[in-house]
């Protein structure tokens, strides 16, 4: 537990201490995905305003999650090592030096610069955060990261909608305005209603030891390699499945975009249920049902030609992506020694996020070729397999 927070602590999810900062974590995961959720949209707009090519800003994009992905182990060990608040409000303060330069110095050198800081920035505030949470929650952890992932899901489906008013009333700067202002007020109220104190010490990395912890055990590696499997699907998916409604099943662009908005809606009602569950019922096996559902979901909009199966294809594979996530995370976060949760979790993360990222990247190159159903089809069996490796991993813990 925090040094201000005994094991006899009600754990309130909304209510008290506990309640607080969880409260203050998710709506801070909430203004950051917000943010983040809004550059996608704007690439058109940003082309154009800073006079660069497409491939230009995707290279942005890529550098905002490659710096998200290295600086989760770092931003592990500081939780671990100094206060949980000290990366918490350090974070805060990267992501908004990254949003006021995108928004007031508009060259691509600048947007550069501003996507690292919000991708190193997040990278610190996201296993700080599950550390802190998994510090105030043990009962009922699996619900509070339940709330975190339907908070993250609720500021990726209301970006768009972010940057359409923006752009009706103002200019694409003002997207992030709302994220700027909001976030400045998280910072403040983690620094003001937090009860640890700020410490600043030389941490040592120590990546050796903690990959021959982590990686040398076939527990470990099975349940890394199912994680890999869940978060390569997620991302292949995903990123195009507005162009694979389009392309494959006929939607016109605005009831395709409308289905992607339908994907993150699931997640704001799904992940709390879930997490609700994962507090209840043994949660690999649950993880492992979950897989398999999203599978399902998979095969259902890939086969369906009926614009109402397919919807419900989406719907299917929504609520088994958005329901794994808190009830994964939770058994995980069970498998670390205290003393080195977020670090381990941080650098399980940057693993899982590197292998994932590959995802989008597959799926441009195989659909460009042969289509976005050869294309997804292999992520069905990504996902049984996944499915499987936890249900072997389950067998492990009980031996």
């Amino acid at each position: 537990m925090t040094k201000c927070q005994s094991s006899s602590s009600p754990e309130r999810l909304f209510t008290g201490y506990s309640g607080q900062q969880a409260t203050l974590l998710a709506a801070g995961g909430f203004l950051i995905f917000l943010g983040r959720g809004v550059l996608p949209p704007l690439l058109p707009t940003l082309v154009d305003s800073l006079s660069i090519t497409l491939s230009s800003a995707g290279v942005g994009l890529s550098v905002l999650w490659v710096s998200y992905a290295v600086a989760h182990y770092p931003g592990g060990r500081f939780a671990d090592h100094l206060t949980r608040k000290t990366p918490l409000v350090a974070s805060v303060g990267a992501i908004l030096c990254g949003f006021v330069l995108l928004i007031t110095v508009p060259t691509y050198p600048t947007f550069l610069l501003g996507v690292t800081l919000v991708g190193l920035g997040h990278g610190l505030y996201w296993p700080s955060s599950r550390g802190l949470i998994a510090d105030l929650f043990v009962r009922r952890r699996s619900q509070a990261l339940g709330i975190q992932v339907s908070a993250a899901a609720a500021g990726n489906a209301l970006s768009a909608g972010v940057v359409v008013a923006a752009l009706s009333v103002a200019t694409w700067q003002a997207s992030f305005v709302p994220t700027l202002l909001g976030l400045a007020c998280i910072g403040f109220l983690l620094h003001r209603w937090n009860r640890e104190s700020y410490s600043v010490s030389k941490v040592e990395l120590d990546v050796v030891p903690t990959v021959r912890r982590l990686f040398t055990t076939r527990r470990m590696l099975v349940l890394m390699g199912s994680y890999c499997l869940f978060v390569f699907a997620w991302l292949g998916v995903m990123n195009f499945l507005p162009s694979f409604l389009h392309a494959e099943k006929d939607f016109s662009l605005t009831v395709a975009s409308s289905a992607y908005a339908l994907f993150y809606g699931v997640g704001i009602v799904v992940s709390p249920l879930a997490g609700n569950l994962g507090d209840r019922l043994p949660r690999l096996p649950l993880a492992s049902g979950m897989l398999l559902v999203t599978a399902a979901g998979a095969v259902v909009f890939l086969l369906a030609e009926s614009f109402a199966i397919v919807v419900v294809g989406v719907v299917l594979f929504a609520a088994g992506i958005w329901a794994f996530p808190p009830v994964m995370q939770a058994s995980m976060l069970a498998s670390f020694p205290d003393e080195s949760m977020a670090s381990d979790f941080g650098a399980l993360k940057t693993v899982y996020t590197a292998v994932g990222a590959t995802g989008p990247a597959y799926v441009g190159i195989v659909a460009q070729r042969f289509g976005y159903t050869v294309a997804y089809a292999p992520f069905g069996a990504c996902l049984v397999v996944s499915a499987v490796g936890l249900l072997v991993v389950h067998r492990i813990d009980r031996a």
